[in-house]
């Protein structure tokens, strides 16, 4: 006598909920491995910008610029030492170096940066643009800097891209940038919550 085996919901929703709490333990280690190497997040913030009102012929700039680091790794990261230059229209009007620093875990730091140059030969065009956008307090600038690591001995670069405004009709205050650097793919895919174990 063949008997039928009766339907139960019960033994389904078990057999869901045993498979679903294998497949997180066992993915757990993979995900706490991707979630450690999340890239810090920089901003700028452009404290004092000199130099812009393009009336000479050779230029002479300075700008003052707070860079913060907001470390989202679990351990400290430190930079030994960075590269900045500040570009208007693609034209560099100004370079510095950063200092090292470290950044603990969860934490963020404010870094100075300071980039000048003295005498620059600009194009008459670019002159008189520049000159025009200061007076509309319209001047679209760019950060490019190179950080290099310290901590782990290898001296990758970390290259960021900042846009930043001197006055105008935006308030001031930090701007995100565009941070190019070895990471992994879920620290853009991740919910936030799985960004902070």
């Amino acid at each position: 006598m063949n008997r039928r085996r009766q339907y139960s919901l019960k033994e389904d929703l078990c057999s869901v909920w045993s498979s679903t709490i294998l497949v997180l333990v066992l993915t757990s280690p993979i995900w706490f491995f991707l979630l450690y190497a999340l890239p810090p997040k920089f901003s700028v913030e452009l404290v004092d910008a000199k130099g812009l009102d393009g009336g000479a012929p050779l230029m002479s700039t300075a700008f003052n610029i707070t860079m913060r680091a907001a470390n989202r790794r679990l351990h400290d990261v430190c930079y030994r030492h960075g590269e900045a230059a500040v570009r208007y229209s693609g034209f560099t009007v100004a370079w510095g170096r950063t200092r090292a620093f470290c950044v603990g875990k969860k934490e963020a730091r404010d870094v100075p940066v300071v980039a000048w140059t003295d005498g620059l030969g600009v194009p008459s065009s670019l002159r008189r643009r520049l000159a025009a956008d200061a007076r509309a307090g319209a001047v679209e600038l760019e950060l490019e800097a190179r950080l290099f690591r310290g901590d782990d001995g290898s001296g990758r670069p970390t290259v960021l891209s900042c846009k930043m405004t001197p006055g105008g009709a935006k308030p001031p205050g930090f701007t995100p940038c565009t941070v190019f650097a070895v990471q992994n793919w879920a620290s853009d895919v991740a919910p936030a919550w799985m960004q902070y174990f």
